[in-house]
Formats: C-alpha cells, sequence, structure tokens
C-alpha cells in the first residue's frame, strides 16, 4: 500500500525525490501483489502522473471531494499590516484551536511574534526547529495547549487532530491541490470548523519564486554530471568547487541524477552505465 500517493507527484519531482523510488520498488514486486495507493488530494494532473509512473493498468476510483463541515471564506488584504491586524482582532474569535500557514519561515516568525505579542497562546512551527520542539508544539495543538501553531508546510503529513477548528492561510498556497490538503486538517471530527484565507500582495512572488527555483538548470545539472564523469569518484566538496555553485544546488543536482539512475553513492559519488539523458521537461 502506498498512502499519500500524491508525493509521488507532488513532491517526487523536486522536494523529495526519493518518492520517485516507490515506482522502482512496486515494479520489482512478483506481478501477482495487488498496490492500493490512497490520497485525499488528487486533481486530473496528479492522477495522470501517477497513472504514468505506476502503469497504466492503473484502476482511479474517487470519492466526493466537498466537507461539509468546513465553512470557506476568501478576504483579501494586500498589506501584511492589514492580515496582523485581521487575525489580532479575530484569532481568538475562531472555533477551538487551530493552524495558520504561512509560505515562508520567516513570515511565521513575524506572525508568531506578533500575536504572542497581543497575548495570544501560539508557537511557530517549520523546518528550522529542533525535531524536540516540533513534537513538543504538535503536542501542545493536540492537547489543546495553545491556540494555534503558525507553519509552514512543515506542519503536513502525519498530523491527525480529530477537533481542529480552524485553518487560516496568512497568504495563497502554491497550488488548489495544496490548499485542498491543507484545509482538510480542519473540522474532521466536528460539525462545523473555519476555513480563512486571506490573500495578499506578496503571495503569487512568493510562490513564483518557489516554482522557478524548484529544479536545478539543466547546464548546472550537467556540469555536475561531467565532474563525476571525468573523475575516479568525486565528493561533494570537490563538485561544488569545481561547478562552482551552492552547496545546496548541487546537492539537489546530485538528488535528481541518483534518481535517474545516472549515479550511484558509495561514499562518493560514481557515474553508472545508463545512457546519459537529463530530465529537462520538469526544469524551468
Amino acid at each position: 500500500m502506498v498512502d499519500e500517493a500524491h508525493c509521488i507527484s507532488d513532491w517526487g519531482h523536486d522536494f523529495r525525490p526519493d518518492y520517485r523510488r516507490i515506482v522502482g520498488l512496486l515494479n520489482s514486486l512478483p506481478p501477482n501483489v495487488p498496490v492500493l495507493a490512497t490520497t485525499a488530494t488528487a486533481n486530473n494532473r496528479v492522477v495522470e502522473d501517477i497513472r504514468t509512473q505506476l502503469g497504466d493498468e492503473l484502476e482511479v476510483l474517487r470519492g466526493q471531494l466537498s466537507r461539509e463541515s468546513l465553512q470557506i471564506q476568501v478576504i483579501r488584504l494586500d498589506e501584511q499590516s492589514q492580515r496582523l491586524a485581521w487575525l489580532g482582532q479575530h484569532l481568538t474569535q475562531l472555533p477551538g484551536t487551530g493552524i495558520i500557514y504561512c509560505l515562508t519561515v520567516y513570515d511565521c516568525r513575524r506572525v508568531a511574534n506578533w500575536l504572542q505579542g497581543l497575548g495570544c497562546e501560539v508557537r511557530e512551527y517549520h523546518a528550522d526547529l529542533s525535531d524536540a520542539e516540533r513534537v513538543e508544539y504538535e503536542q501542545l495543538l493536540l492537547d489543546n495547549r495553545v491556540k494555534a501553531l503558525v507553519a509552514t508546510v512543515a506542519l503536513g503529513m502525519g498530523f491527525d487532530q480529530p477537533d481542529l477548528g480552524f485553518v487560516v492561510h496568512y497568504q495563497k498556497p502554491g497550488s488548489p491541490v495544496a490548499y485542498y490538503q491543507q484545509i482538510g486538517r480542519a473540522g474532521r471530527n466536528l460539525a462545523n470548523a473555519a476555513v480563512i484565507l486571506l490573500c495578499g500582495q506578496e503571495d503569487d512572488d512568493i510562490n513564483t519564486y518557489y516554482i522557478e527555483s524548484a529544479f536545478p538548470d539543466p547546464h548546472v545539472q550537467g556540469k555536475v554530471l561531467d565532474v563525476i564523469e571525468q573523475s575516479d569518484g568525486a565528493g561533494l566538496y570537490g563538485i561544488t568547487r569545481t561547478v562552482n555553485a551552492s552547496r545546496k544546488v548541487v546537492q539537489h543536482c546530485l538528488k535528481l541524477l541518483e534518481v535517474e539512475g545516472l549515479i550511484f553513492r558509495d561514499r562518493k559519488y560514481y557515474r553508472t552505465a545508463n545512457p546519459r539523458h537529463l530530465d529537462i521537461e520538469r526544469s524551468p
């Protein structure tokens, strides 16, 4: 069984290329082994992408998308000062406890600091926290001991709170699929839950940046592959220095090349015997 199967498509191309290894694992199973892939958030594009990777024999069964318990509202507030003021005025009026989603770590800190300054019991939640802090803050929310976690998408899969009373978006998510999944964490065991999207001027700029930086430049990928081909094993430091790119970009290139089967790692990186090809269709 593959749970949260949309990750093969949504995250498997850029954010977590290792998700695409699932396809290779499934292909190695005996043909008589049944496989079930489940997800609550897959639009037609994601379904077709998963079908392409898992095979045309995939049978798609779809349920209803609507959630009667969610009371959805969209409020256009271009300036962050307006959205901060709205949260300061209305947060305590929202039912129960919930999540305030932000697009960046910086905005999580800004919103959390603002609300804490007003006396609201909130915590910031993002990938820059330690594992212990994240576990602690999740438990605070599960126990309804804070009004909200101000979170990036780091608070996502695996978090299940049946009585979550609201989800507020401080900024517009990157896609309808992401929005649907995030609001779906509210009202799982409640008759009514508040879902509020606060739209701002910077939303599209931030999402465009994430889209354009999701994949390394194919030219950089090619240079990384060149370095490995011309060496008897190449390390991360040597590749980074030769390519003249950031460590983060080089690591992303290495991960993509490894998933594509062009290189393998045995303390250092080595070229495989597979024909050279770069997946430039996914690149900006």
